[in-house]
């Protein structure tokens, strides 16, 4: 796993709230990082809350209006979750 890849669970891990988590990934320079993050993430189920994840993300510009969409969604905590628990290559 890469530095950025492992700094951004780390990130995701200690962060509670969202707008922490977007705060972070822009100060670190982390967003495109994080967008091949989870580009990469494969689960054993489908998960349409992930394909959901990755729509808004690939249609924001910022971590910012990212995390505003994710929030408006009620997708923080699965977000979180996956970051968190997931392995990738």
């Amino acid at each position: 796993m890469s530095t950025d890849f492992q700094k951004i669970r780390e990130i995701a891990s200690a962060s509670l709230l969202p707008d922490f988590f977007a705060v972070r990934i822009e100060e670190e320079q982390l967003f495109d990082a994080f967008k091949e993050m989870v580009a990469k993430i494969k689960l054993p189920k489908p998960l349409p809350q992930l394909d959901r994840i990755r729509q808004v993300l690939a249609a924001a510009p910022d971590p910012n209006a990212f995390i505003e969409e994710i929030k408006r969604l009620n997708l923080w905590q699965m977000l979180r979750d996956i970051l968190s628990k997931i392995k990738v290559q």
